[in-house]
């Protein structure tokens, strides 16, 4: 005889199944693929993280480089102007819409807000 948990995994796990066939997955999952080939954009991803960690690093030391976050301001306005960064951010906000509405659905079901549970 089966648990209800087990039943509820297989539940989940088909809900799984059911997100990998939405449009917004389908979507995001091939503009992640075209950034990933974006050799400019992953170098000027690699470029701003290593600026944003000296940066960060700074920070908490109690320096502020303005020059620093002058490149990391450069950076990213031209990251924001490649097509494939453009595409990847709007995929991924539509998908993480979905998934929210399909989270707020199970908050509102179960009467537990789980996007709070999960924020701490």
């Amino acid at each position: 005889m089966k648990m209800v948990v087990d039943v509820v995994r297989e539940k989940a796990l088909a809900l799984a199944d059911a997100i990998l066939q939405l449009e917004e997955y389908k979507e995001f999952v091939e503009m992640e693929q075209k950034l990933k080939e974006d050799e400019v954009a992953q170098e000027l991803l690699v470029e701003f993280q290593q600026k944003q960690q000296d940066f960060v690093t700074k920070q908490l030391s109690g320096e502020f480089d303005q020059e620093l976050l002058n490149e990391l301001t450069e950076i990213q306005s031209k990251l924001n102007a490649r097509e494939s960064v453009v595409n990847f951010l709007e995929a991924y906000n539509r998908l993480l819409a979905v998934l929210g509405e399909i989270v707020d659905l199970i908050s509102e079901r179960i009467n537990l807000d789980l996007s709070e549970v999960y924020r701490r």
